[in-house]
C-alpha cells in the first residue's frame, strides 16, 4: 500500500480545519477494522501533506460519543479515543515514531524500538514540538484533528527535508473507545490483530511534488 504525499508551497495554519484548499486536494485514506479489514460505520479518513519544514497530518472522524478526559502531554491517550500515526523514516521496521492526538488536543509523542519478536521499548519525547489543533462539531457528530510534525524530529532519515521520491514506512490508526465494551481499532493498513505495533504491515508514504490545484 502506498500513499502519495503532496507537497505544498504555503505553510498551513494549524487550526483543526480540514476543509482548507490544501486538504481538500489531498488524497484521503479510509481506515478500516485492523483485524478484519472491514469498513467501520464511524468513518475515519486520514490525509497527509508536506513542505520543507513539516509533515502535516489530518484526521476526519465521525463519532457517536467521545470518551476523552486526558489533557496532559504523554498521558496514556491510547486508553480512550485517539488518532495515531506511526512513521518509520528509515524503513528499518525496528525504530519508528508514534504520535497520538485525542479529541481534547492532548498529544503523545514516543520513539519506539521494536525487536519484531514481541518486545517494544517506548521512549517518551521530553518536549512537545508537535503543533496540533482539534475541532469538534457536536451537531454533526464529527471531529477533525490537524497537526504538523517538524522534520527536525526525524533523526534516521536519509535526507531531511525529504527529497522528491523518498519513501518512508507508516501506518495511521484510530481507537474509538466511546465508553462501550466493543472498542473499535481502525487502521490504514490492517495488522490482522488488535496490535498496532506490527511494522511488517506498514504502508509506504511517498513524498511527491504533485501540485495542489
Amino acid at each position: 500500500m502506498r500513499y502519495k504525499c503532496r507537497k505544498i508551497s504555503d505553510k498551513l495554519i494549524i487550526n483543526g480545519n480540514l476543509r482548507k484548499v490544501q486538504w481538500e486536494a489531498a488524497e484521503g485514506i479510509l481506515l478500516v477494522d485492523t483485524v478484519t479489514g472491514v469498513e467501520n460505520h464511524n468513518q475515519t479518513i486520514a490525509k497527509f501533506l508536506w513542505d520543507d519544514t513539516f509533515l502535516y497530518v489530518g484526521f476526519y472522524c465521525k463519532y457517536e460519543q467521545i470518551n476523552a478526559t486526558m489533557s496532559g502531554f504523554n498521558e496514556k491517550l491510547y486508553e480512550e479515543d485517539v488518532v495515531e500515526v506511526f512513521i518509520d523514516d528509515n524503513s528499518d521496521r525496528r525504530t519508528y515514531m508514534e504520535i497520538e492526538v485525542n479529541p481534547l488536543n492532548a498529544v503523545l509523542h514516543y520513539y519506539i524500538h521494536n525487536d519484531l519478536a514481541g518486545t517494544i521499548l517506548q521512549y517518551a519525547r521530553v518536549n512537545n514540538n508537535i503543533i496540533s489543533a482539534v475541532i469538534q462539531d457536536q451537531e454533526e457528530k464529527e471531529f477533525m484533528v490537524e497537526f504538523a510534525i517538524p522534520f527536525t524530529e526525524f533523526i534516521t532519515a536519509s535526507s531531511i527535508p525529504p527529497e522528491i521520491g523518498d519513501k518512508w514506512l507508516f501506518n495511521a490508526y484510530r481507537i474509538n473507545n466511546s465508553l462501550r465494551d466493543d472498542v473499535e481499532y481502525l487502521a490504514y493498513s490492517p495488522t490482522g490483530m488488535i496490535n498496532f505495533h506490527i511494522p511488517n504491515c506498514f504502508g509506504e508514504l511517498e513524498y511527491t511534488n504533485i501540485p495542489i490545484i
